[in-house]
């Protein structure tokens, strides 16, 4: 396991890996520390990097808010992804209905 053992400094961007630098960095476990800090055992999704900190309350929550935007990015990209697949299926599905390629009978067994 790769890393560093440190404390980041307050507002530091804990999706970020310390190692390649991609915003994907996902946490694998953490612990309530003293009420007000986490301990949190992060790991970098682009190289693999682990890194064990601890964050002060306010960093922890400003984490939990990049990873959930970067959740709504992911789930918005999927959706645009598969709408654009549904419409190709949709097109090619149109074309072979209009050259009779295919007809309800085709459809029988289902």
């Amino acid at each position: 396991m790769s890393g560093s053992i440190g404390t980041p400094a307050p507002g530091s961007g804990l999706h970020q890996c310390a190692l390649c630098h991609a915003e994907c960095v996902v946490p694998v476990w953490w612990e309530s520390v003293g009420g007000d800090r986490w301990h949190m055992l992060l790991r970098c999704g682009a190289c693999g990097t682990y890194r064990d900190v601890t964050a002060p309350d306010d960093v922890a929550h400003m984490y939990e808010r990049d990873i959930e935007r970067g959740t709504s990015e992911i789930r918005a990209a999927l959706d645009r992804l598969d709408r654009e697949r549904m419409a190709v299926q949709t097109d090619a599905f149109v074309a072979a209905l209009q050259r009779d390629l295919i007809d309800a009978g085709d459809f029988a067994g289902y």
